[in-house]
């Protein structure tokens, strides 16, 4: 499967998931957010609802904010997640390799467990598969999701970001 397939067949999973959980029409990203801290999740929910993608949140036990790009999952082990365009977690309980296979962007904790693995991605050179944050620190999460976000406006980009991913 090449690339132009794989983001037509995102697209199309893309907008079964925006009926689904009701999300806006206008935006062309799916982030889920997955933390085990609550603190964190928490933090991070706040300055979602003001930016332009769809997010999906796993989380059990959380106060859930009104917002029209936000769902709520419980549980991440039941979803698809093969049609995400990016994950943003600290990967405590998720295996990222899996995760990378199906072309998802990991945005994690610069500790993790492929920390020798992963690389912060640069544009202007075409390196790395990873937008990484400072661990346990909701601030440096957000802005790991924003630089991912912003590299998502350009094509050239986001395609050598894409595939730098899947080579891991």
């Amino acid at each position: 499967m090449n690339f132009s397939e794989l983001t037509s067949q995102k697209t199309q999973s893309r907008d079964a998931y925006k009926s689904t959980y009701n999300f806006p029409r206008r935006s062309k990203i799916l982030v889920w957010v997955h933390f085990s801290d609550k603190t964190i999740t928490q933090d991070i929910l706040n300055g979602l609802s003001i930016l332009p993608a769809n997010f999906i949140v796993f989380w059990k036990s959380l106060e859930k904010i009104d917002s029209k790009n936000i769902a709520f999952v419980k549980s991440h082990e039941d979803f698809d997640m093969n049609w995400l365009d990016a994950m943003l977690c600290n990967c405590n309980d998720i295996k990222l390799e899996k995760i990378m296979e199906q072309w998802v962007v990991p945005i994690v904790n610069e500790k993790n467990y492929l920390w020798n693995i992963l690389n912060e991605f640069h544009p202007g050179r075409a390196e790395g598969n990873a937008y990484l944050y400072e661990d346990k620190s909701s601030w440096s999460a957000y802005y790991a999701l924003i630089r991912y976000l912003e590299n998502h406006k350009f094509p050239y980009d986001n395609r050598n970001l894409v595939k730098n991913v899947v080579w891991v």
